[in-house]
């Protein structure tokens, strides 16, 4: 591979390849008064401001993760979100829309960045289901396809710096060449042993825009839901009714199954707008902790369950428009990450940039911490997108004080995803859980407080914790019938005509199965569990279903449903 090369943006080469408005949520007072009590160390609060004077990157303790990790809140100069405005429009959160941005994503990047979108497309088939470049194929078509990758100019996004609707663009569609580019090559019979190379054509941008927006150099849910659907009418509000989410801008197979899937995410986020409104004025309640302010917060946690129960809905229409076999067998294997074989995966390495800027950026994001390396250069491990990188699942959770941090040294993978998927979220999303998770006021604190004189009160944050659960189960259900279920059964013959990779040793499926799958949206979680746990023991001993996290799922489950229910106030 030749040496990288810059390109001024606009002297554009054909390769051969066949601020958006925002309201805040939250008062500007929440951030710019002096807090009531002193912050902790680490706080973000107390770092320096964007504006300031940039300062050389340095370790510290990440005050939601506990890990050592460098922040990269802007480049890598550790500089805290400027909260100096409005506090949510910095976080980028939208009375609207909530995480979700309120003006429409842009669709493509401006005319000097062609290259880098002309590849997306010819990677995409032009838009055509069954014509996209085939996962594992490595056919002519693939292999000039990378070579045009590999041969493309290295250009700079400096013209691109004063656009936020840009810059996620950018890490978009760069992100996406990414993973068309890693999962288009043969699938080795057995793990890697060697860091798959990524061209500096990719890495060197790529690497240089996931500081500005505080994102890993990966896939993410913020690229394939926040920063990828629209609705009907781009120049409206968004709105269930007269204005849904109906558009994903891009997808890898171009079938309606991956553009539901997204999309169903998106309504996910969008019914839980409300939700971010009731936390807002129950901490308003919870500062003035009076008698009537203590009446009015358990109607808000009534009506917070309801509203988590809405976004368990929305989880479920998953299986209005998406077949489970297609999702597995098509559309999830390009979602995989450098840790897609677990903590021993060889990982990427990003040629161009050296192993010092790229572990800067994001070292907590990776599932491999352990820095140990045995080739030159360094693999990383970053996982694929996943729905535990919603901000809004984390809110709830940070909200109602749903612990999900490790309790001791030495945690697995299991124990340390949902504390490690922060890093997956964009810097401000992240910020905007560091605050929420140091009010002065926590509700649960309130709620034990007063579990005596107000059992009302218990009731209601109880109720909330269980209409969390129920979403939790409803989430892991799709992933017992999308994932778990799927793994067992190899794709149909048409599935391997679209592109599926044939399963080993094993015989096409028929065309439709005729299975149902009554039992499984009718028993509870732990039913789920241990008729899968039973499976797994007879027919693969001690073979893992991962998901795109690099977690062993079934460990996972359970994870979740025992720190959900164990913080409950009520035996």
């Amino acid at each position: 591979m030749r040496s990288p090369t810059y390109q001024p943006v606009g002297q554009r080469q054909r390769l051969s390849f066949s601020h958006p408005n925002r309201n805040g949520l939250f008062p500007a007072s929440a951030a710019t008064s002096q807090p009531a009590v002193a912050l902790p160390p680490g706080h973000f609060l107390s770092l320096p401001a964007t504006h300031a004077t940039p300062s050389p990157a340095a370790a510290r303790t990440d005050t939601h993760t506990r890990a050592q990790t460098v922040t990269p809140h802007l480049a890598a100069s550790n500089l805290a979100p400027n909260v100096s405005t409005t506090a949510s429009a910095d976080f980028e959160v939208d009375v609207r829309t909530g995480f979700l941005p309120f003006d429409a994503p842009v669709e493509r990047l401006p005319s000097g960045y062609d290259v880098w979108e002309e590849a997306l497309w010819a990677a995409r088939g032009e838009g055509v289901a069954g014509k996209n470049l085939r996962l594992g194929g490595d056919g002519i078509r693939e292999q000039v396809w990378r070579k045009g990758i590999e041969e493309m100019p290295v250009l700079s996004i400096d013209t691109l710096l004063n656009s936020l609707p840009d810059l996620r663009r950018v890490h978009l569609v760069l992100t996406y060449l990414l993973h068309f580019y890693v999962h288009s090559q043969a699938v080795p019979r057995s793990p890697r042993t060697i860091p798959l190379p990524i061209p500096p054509s990719i890495s060197i941008p790529l690497l240089a825009v996931c500081p500005l927006l505080g994102l890993p150099p990966i896939l993410t849910y913020a690229d394939t839901v926040l920063y990828n659907t629209h609705p009907a009418n781009p120049s409206q509000p968004p709105s269930f009714q007269k204005n849904p989410y109906v558009k994903a801008l891009v997808t890898f197979t171009n079938t309606p199954d991956e553009a539901h899937f997204y999309l169903a995410s998106t309504r996910c986020e969008f019914a839980g707008v409300h939700a971010l409104s009731i936390m807002r004025a129950s901490l308003d309640e919870a500062f003035m902790a009076d008698s009537l302010s203590l009446t009015r917060l358990t109607g808000y946690l009534e009506e917070l369950a309801t509203v988590i129960d809405h976004i368990g809905d929305a989880i479920l229409d998953m299986r209005n428009g998406c077949d489970p076999a297609v999702f597995y067998h098509l559309i999830r294997p390009w979602f995989k990450g450098g840790d897609s074989d677990g903590p021993n995966s060889a990982g990427w390495a990003f040629l161009g940039v050296d192993d010092v800027t790229a572990t800067d950026l994001s070292a907590a994001a990776e599932h491999d911490q352990t820095g140990a390396s045995t080739t030159q250069v360094k693999g990383r491990k970053f996982s694929g997108p996943s729905a535990g990188q919603s901000t809004l699942i984390h809110a709830i959770d940070v909200f109602l004080t749903v612990d999900h941090t490790p309790k001791e040294e030495g945690a697995t993978a299991e124990e340390t995803f949902m504390t490690r998927m922060l890093m997956y979220m964009p810097a401000p999303h992240r910020a905007f859980l560091q605050h929420l998770g140091q009010v002065p006021h926590p509700i649960r604190d309130l709620v034990s407080a007063n579990r005596t004189t107000r059992p009302a009160l218990v009731q209601a944050y109880d109720h909330a914790l269980e209409a969390l659960q129920r979403l939790r189960e409803k989430h892991m259900r799709i992933a017992t019938q999308y994932i778990i279920q799927q793994a067992r059964r190899p794709p149909t013959a048409e599935l391997i005509a679209m592109g599926a990779q044939p399963t080993p040793g094993a015989s096409a499926a028929p065309s439709a199965d005729g299975q149902t799958h009554v039992k499984l949206m009718a028993t509870s979680l732990s039913e789920i569990i241990r008729d899968e746990e039973r499976l797994r023991q007879e027919q693969d001993g001690d073979a893992e279903v991962r998901g795109t996290g690099g977690t062993a799922l079934i460990k996972f489950l359970k994870m979740c449903r025992d720190n959900t229910v164990g913080a409950k106030l009520s035996v």
